[in-house]
């Protein structure tokens, strides 16, 4: 049998971390709901039946539960999180109510952080996906 240089070791190992490191994230940076588009709070404000409908990404964080029905789900405040040093981001400053069904096992709490993706059902924004970041 012949040995494995242990050059190969020395210079292959290192080499495969970093290509795992890579992977994991590069696939961790965008998310699930890259594909969508991101939720405007001064569009929803200005004239929310334009985006009935639709569904779109809202990265936002836990302000208060509203409320809780077993077998229905929760109403949650959540305000969007936005680059306050950006002008436009700005207008997307505020709180709004969504909704997330009973069928969603996640627990919230105040502060914690999600990536939503929502579609706006009549004068309801309904959580139709979400992951936490």
């Amino acid at each position: 049998m012949s040995k494995i240089n242990p050059l190969v070791f020395a210079l292959g190992i290192p080499f495969v971390v970093i290509a795992v490191l890579l992977v994991v994230v590069v696939g961790r940076t965008g998310g699930k709901f890259t594909n969508l588009s991101p939720f405007s709070l001064k569009s929803y404000r200005q004239d929310w039946t334009a985006l009935q409908g639709n569904s779109y990404r809202l990265d936002c964080k836990v302000e208060q539960q509203l409320a809780f029905l077993e077998g229905k789900g929760r109403l949650l405040v959540v305000s969007p999180i936005v680059d306050r040093d950006k002008e436009m981001d700005k207008a997307n400053l505020g709180r709004l109510p969504v909704f997330v069904p009973a069928d969603s096992t996640q627990s919230f709490e105040v502060g914690q952080r999600f990536k939503f993706k929502v579609r706006l059902n009549r004068d309801l924004l309904l959580v139709e996906d979400l992951e936490r970041f």
